[in-house]
């Protein structure tokens, strides 16, 4: 058996980031996934790169009228208020995105939509928090109903699935299955990586995942095809890919020669490996993060000429796993 390399990202703009980071902090971070995703779009194409962009409902918006009518009545009442991006929608951004492109990317969307081989998938409407105290099962379901409606709207149909801050359970899971969800990103099976609350997510958890970026305190996270075999199906995060560190470039050169060598275990194995990330971590630093995916997926090519690995995106596993069962 080939092994297979899975590229997922998450596209989120300022929805995925309002309640830890400001516009005056961070603004030209999201700002530079407008020139950063066209350049990921254009290696993808290149190499032949089936991604997944898992994208935030609420960035296909073409105004504040079009939010507003597509978001849910029942929405999550969190206990930290902060955590709802509710409150933004009548003053705090813009009317479009010619005027506020920090929230709003339907010109993203369609960039990606029009490549070969990507696909558009959710990351919730409203960058959903499943562990936090105060959301419920049905107000996650009206959540993927708006998600569902707006995509639905530019022609595209969902069916795959990466849960905000890596936030899952079983029922969560279940519940994204009644929507039409075929499959959805996992977490990796060690203590560090599983789901967890943000008042869960200690100084100590985050350091150990930091560490095993470039340390193999973990293993490395490749998997069976096999094992993605359960509807909705599991396709579960190998690494992060952490961006560029202009202060520490010897810490981003072990992580690249990291994740290098696991996918070289990976194809070797004939396992899959899944890499994701966010655009915006390549909003800065642009120049030196293109050229470290330049890097990787001169990477892949090798391997792919030497171990037959393969590219595919989460539908892809997802549809290979459904024909399988239908036997056909």
């Amino acid at each position: 058996m080939t092994g297979a390399f899975v590229v997922s990202l998450d596209l989120e703009l300022m929805w995925g980031v309002r309640d830890k980071r400001t516009v005056t902090s961070y603004g030209d971070a999201v700002l530079g996934e407008r020139q950063a995703i066209p350049g990921m779009l254009q290696r993808f194409a290149a190499n032949d790169i089936r991604a997944t962009w898992a994208t935030v409902g609420m960035v296909f918006a073409r105004d504040r009228r079009d939010l507003l009518n597509h978001a849910p009545a029942l929405r999550p009442a969190y206990a930290d208020a902060n955590l709802s991006p509710y409150g933004a929608l009548e003053d705090l951004i813009g009317s479009d995105e010619g005027v506020d492109p920090l929230h709003y990317g339907r010109d993203l969307v369609a960039q990606v939509a029009a490549t070969p081989g990507q696909e558009v998938a959710t990351h919730t409407f409203s960058h959903f928090y499943c562990l936090e105290p105060g959301q419920t099962i049905a107000a996650f379901e009206a959540d993927l109903e708006a998600a569902r409606a707006i995509a639905s709207g530019e022609g595209l149909s969902l069916r795959s699935i990466v849960f905000p801050r890596n936030q899952m359970t079983p029922e969560h899971i279940a519940a994204a299955h009644r929507q039409g969800i075929d499959c959805y990103r996992g977490n990796p099976g060690t203590y560090a990586y599983r789901s967890r609350s943000g008042a869960e997510n200690s100084a100590m958890v985050r350091a150990t995942r930091l560490l095993d970026a470039v340390v193999p305190l973990d293993g490395a996270h490749g998997y069976q095809l096999r094992e993605v075999a359960e509807g909705p199906f599991n396709i579960p995060a190998s690494r992060f890919l952490r961006p560029y560190v202009r202060k520490a470039p010897a810490f981003s050169a072990l992580h690249l020669r990291r994740v290098m060598g696991e996918m070289t275990e990976a194809a070797r194995k004939g396992l899959m490996y899944h890499l994701w990330w966010h655009p915006h971590n390549f909003g800065r630093n642009t120049e030196q993060n293109l050229a470290m995916l330049d890097r990787l997926l001169a990477h892949f090519q090798m391997l792919k000429r030497e171990h037959g690995m393969a590219s595919a995106s989460m539908g892809d596993l997802a549809e290979r796993r459904l024909s399988a069962a239908a036997g056909t």
